[in-house]
């Protein structure tokens, strides 16, 4: 499983870093963090660099008004209405949308999707929009591979198992390539701790991967790692929150308002996540190079474990964000296995290294927090196991072909 970079505020140079470092970097575009005339420009400075990119159209809310957003011609608030009523609208979306794709040479071309508040009218809303819009993309698209995006209220990823193989069911009628996953979590929740929730993403995951398709994962963290079990080909993550997980984001503010008050330091074995100030409490304790990480070693985080109090050092939120972006990266890779069984026993150890470590570290004073992973080992633990039971046999079966 490979890691994509979701593109947010500010992250146009932490690509083109990465860039020089990774052997292939993708990148997910978004409208909400970059101009029309800045997609011109940058679109250049990723093809010099050799970045892979991928457009998200991002109309998951059209009644928007984000100042960014506003400035692209396919922008429309009443899109949920006129993709209804015009039976020649979604080939004039399309074809808008085509032109941004054309203009930063897009690898694959994804399908807009808005994120629809569950009722009992979502499946048939959902399928109809849908093959709307895949006739008008098949139509407009030529020669590159299409991405349908999904995007899963958490009302509908918490209800039975039912609804998700429906949904499975459903897609086999479209023609797309694959599929671009976006998911509401639960309760606003960072790290969701409503096992159903996961569970019904990996079976989704799974089940799409069986029909063979493609699956990138858009606005994923750490706890996101479990989907390498369904086989996902790509999660993608980026440096604040509201590029690791999915939220309205699409309103206007001022980009002075994303908070900056803390730098988290990711601790890997631990999937959790701690402030500086807790690394000073852990340097005190004499517990400091225990949480130094062992197999995801790198640079960045070279001040911390400098032999003085880390608050003292340089240690700041750019190096933060390249250490745990990097981690994540070799996690993904860690976790994917050759065989559907080893991916399987990959993410047990990953769990069980994490909460025996979480231990340790609570037993000498220190604690995560808000972005602690303690309460998800379970949650994560009781979804692969379900994965197991309901589609492990063919998972293990088609590992090669899928």
């Amino acid at each position: 499983m490979k890691l994509y970079l979701q593109f947010g505020w500010g992250m146009k140079n932490l690509v083109l870093d990465f860039a020089k470092e990774w052997d292939s970097t993708c990148v997910i575009l978004s409208p909400r963090d970059i101009t029309p005339k800045q997609l011109i420009s940058w679109g250049k400075d990723f093809y010099r660099a050799n970045v892979k990119c991928l457009f998200d159209p991002q109309c998951y809310f059209p009644k928007s008004t984000h100042k960014r957003l506003s400035q692209y011609t396919y922008w429309d608030n009443s899109m949920s209405t006129n993709l209804a009523s015009f039976e020649s609208y979604e080939m004039s979306l399309i074809r808008s949308i085509k032109e941004y794709n054309d203009m930063v040479q897009t690898t694959s071309f994804i399908i807009p999707a808005m994120m629809r508040k569950y009722d009992e009218d979502w499946l048939k809303n959902w399928r109809s929009d849908s093959l709307r819009l895949i006739e008008a993309s098949r139509r407009v698209i030529i020669g590159q591979k299409i991405l349908m995006t999904l995007a899963l209220p958490s009302d509908l990823l918490t209800q039975s198992e039912e609804k998700i193989e429906k949904m499975i069911d459903i897609a086999k009628q479209f023609d797309v390539d694959g599929y671009y996953i976006i998911v509401e979590p639960t309760n606003k929740q960072y790290l969701v701790d409503n096992p159903v929730w996961i569970s019904n993403i990996l079976q989704l995951c799974a089940g799409l991967k069986l029909l063979e398709k493609e699956i990138v994962f858009g606005y994923a963290n750490q706890q996101m790692l479990c989907l390498s079990a369904a086989k996902v080909d790509a999660i993608a993550s980026g440096t604040y929150l509201n590029v690791r997980s999915f939220s309205n984001k699409f309103e206007e503010v001022l980009e002075g308002e994303i908070k900056r008050k803390s730098v988290w330091y990711y601790y890997p074995e631990s999937l959790s996540e701690y402030k500086v100030a807790f690394l000073d409490a852990a340097y005190n304790a004499g517990i400091l190079d225990e949480m130094k990480p062992k197999q995801f070693n790198n640079t960045y985080v070279n001040l911390i474990f400098s032999g003085i109090l880390p608050s003292t050092t340089a240690f700041n939120e750019t190096l933060a964000f390249r250490h745990y972006l990097e981690t994540l990266k070799e996690q993904a890779l860690l976790c994917s296995r050759d065989t559907f069984k080893e991916t399987i026993s990959a993410n047990e150890m990953l769990l069980e290294t994490a909460s025996r470590r979480i231990q340790f570290i609570e037993e000498n004073g220190i604690y995560a927090q808000a972005r602690n992973f303690k309460d998800i080992i379970d949650v994560n633990r009781s979804a692969i196991q379900r994965l197991e039971k309901t589609r492990g046999f063919m998972l293990d079966y088609s590992w090669n072909n899928i």
